[in-house]
């Protein structure tokens, strides 16, 4: 092992080293190259403001290895993590209307009527009867039904936008 500490790497082999391990990152299906890349650079950079031995080298190499991989490693994986939670609810665009304010479209009566969130009608299910331009808030989803309660004052703006009102003239 003492012959591989004769050899004296210099500022431009680190350099080196680290923009082979960027251009393999471009052509691998990986994301670690990357990390590893920039710390030869880092190390390439260093060396031309200060000398040091090669085990310094090695142990500076792995150091900004380290502190180049490791937060974005754990900063992704903290991501990834959100995306699966919010993919949970993919393809139930009904799941994300609940607990949002939904204009009346279509009178509630016998229980059921209509409500248009964006643009798209929804058939809604209320307990009471609600009037034309009402606001009520999701409170479930059972198949392609809202399950929907009168709106309180409290509760956040409709989902879509206001229902028109008839034209007289």
């Amino acid at each position: 092992m003492d012959h591989l500490l004769v050899i004296r790497p210099e500022a431009w082999h680190w350099a080196t080293l680290g923009f082979v391990l960027m251009a393999l990152e471009i052509v691998l299906p990986e994301t670690v190259f990357l990390w590893f890349g920039l710390a030869g650079v880092a190390t390439g950079a260093t060396l031309f403001v200060v000398d040091m031995p090669t085990a310094y080298q090695i142990g500076l190499f792995g150091l900004y290895a380290l502190l180049s991989y490791v937060p974005v490693r754990v900063y992704v994986r903290r991501w990834q993590k959100g995306d699966m939670l919010a993919a949970r609810g993919l393809n139930q665009r009904g799941q994300s209307l609940v607990g949002q304010r939904v204009g009346v479209t279509e009178a509630v009566v016998n229980g059921f009527g209509a409500a248009r969130v964006g643009d798209s009608r929804w058939r809604i299910a209320c307990d009471e009867d609600l009037e034309v331009g009402a606001s009520a808030e999701v409170v479930a989803v059972v198949g392609t039904t809202l399950q929907v309660r009168r709106a309180h004052a409290s509760t956040p703006q409709p989902a879509g936008p206001a229902p028109s009102a008839p034209i007289s003239g």
